[in-house]
């Protein structure tokens, strides 16, 4: 790290030691509240040295069933570990994680992940690129895909985000691969989005065939949208799946969460959303190219909670 981001993450963890001690007063809170929303660097700190302090309290939580009691005396005693103690854990933590300030604020703007992609978009971009064959592809925001062509199939693969395809007539598959299966069309029109536990697609145009990794295949027909993960797949009623194309989430029945999912790649700020908040249904349509005014939406029709600190950070909690 520079001496600049060091001094930052030293703040930071001053903070975070303080606000989780149970002594901050009201004082206190206004003034990191002031500190976080006076710079974006404050705000990346702050999100940083947060979420590797709540990682270990997270896997310690997941162990509790195997081993409750020795998960409860290890989280006691992270609890009750000094101030100095805590400084150095997540010191150290920050120095192991190989992330700086300046690496997280270029990701956001360019995904580093699709820096080595045969296409990918930035933050709050879409792009439409033609392939080989005449088939056209289109990226969703902080998308990222590798095409690879030969004697057997068109293949895309998609490593994070979404893609709408026009497949043009070929004797070879066209084939989309996910981390989760693969979904395998003709002359088709379809769209495929990746989340962070599975992967929706729909059969705009033309019928598609799902393979989970290691689950029986689904038949797709047109017009209809289903999701999978590694182990099944299932229909899902959602006809407005590819409405990213025109800037526009048109959202029937999601978890807030997948909502905010598809938010992020439109804001190059941090948006952390609580699992309280998270789990709650969402019903409307909401601006993509402006997730801000989305987020205000969203706070006037569910009982919610958002915070802005200033364009860096927003946090999204249970009213």
């Amino acid at each position: 790290m520079s001496a600049a981001s060091d001094a930052l993450t030293e703040r930071a963890v001053d903070w975070i030691v303080l606000l989780t001690s149970g002594q901050a007063s009201d004082q206190d809170r206004q003034r990191f509240e002031h500190w976080l929303a006076s710079h974006p660097d404050h705000a990346l700190a702050w999100a940083e040295v947060d979420g590797l302090m709540q990682q270990p309290l997270s896997r310690l939580r997941s162990a509790a069933g195997a081993a409750p009691g020795a998960a409860h005396a290890a989280r006691a005693a992270l609890l009750r570990s000094s101030k100095l103690d805590r400084r150095r854990l997540l010191k150290l933590a920050m120095a192991m994680s190989g992330v700086t300030i300046g690496g997280l604020i270029a990701d956001r703007y360019i995904p580093l992940a699709g820096l080595s992609a045969t296409y990918s978009t930035r933050t709050g971009e879409r792009q439409t690129y033609a392939l080989e064959d005449g088939s056209m592809l289109t990226l969703n925001a902080r998308s990222a895909a590798d095409v690879r062509y030969d004697g057997a199939r068109r293949t895309v693969v998609l490593r994070q985000g979404g893609l709408y395809a026009e497949a043009r007539p070929d004797s070879r598959p066209f084939v989309v691969r996910t981390r989760y299966g693969a979904v395998v069309g003709g002359e088709s029109h379809l769209a495929v989005d990746q989340f962070d536990t599975y992967a929706v697609a729909s059969a705009i145009e033309g019928a598609l065939t799902l393979q989970p990794q290691r689950g029986r295949p689904l038949a797709l027909p047109q017009a209809g949208t289903a999701a999978f993960d590694f182990d099944r797949a299932w229909q899902r009623d959602d006809t407005a799946h590819a409405s990213w194309r025109d800037g526009i989430l048109n959202v029937r029945d999601a978890r807030l969460a997948e909502v905010v999912e598809q938010l992020r790649a439109y804001q190059p700020g941090v948006i952390r959303v609580s699992p309280q908040a998270g789990a709650l249904r969402v019903f409307g349509v909401f601006p993509l190219d402006d997730p801000a005014r989305a987020l205000l939406a969203l706070g006037e029709t569910l009982p919610i909670q958002v915070r802005r600190y200033g364009p860096w950070l927003t946090l999204v909690d249970a009213a």
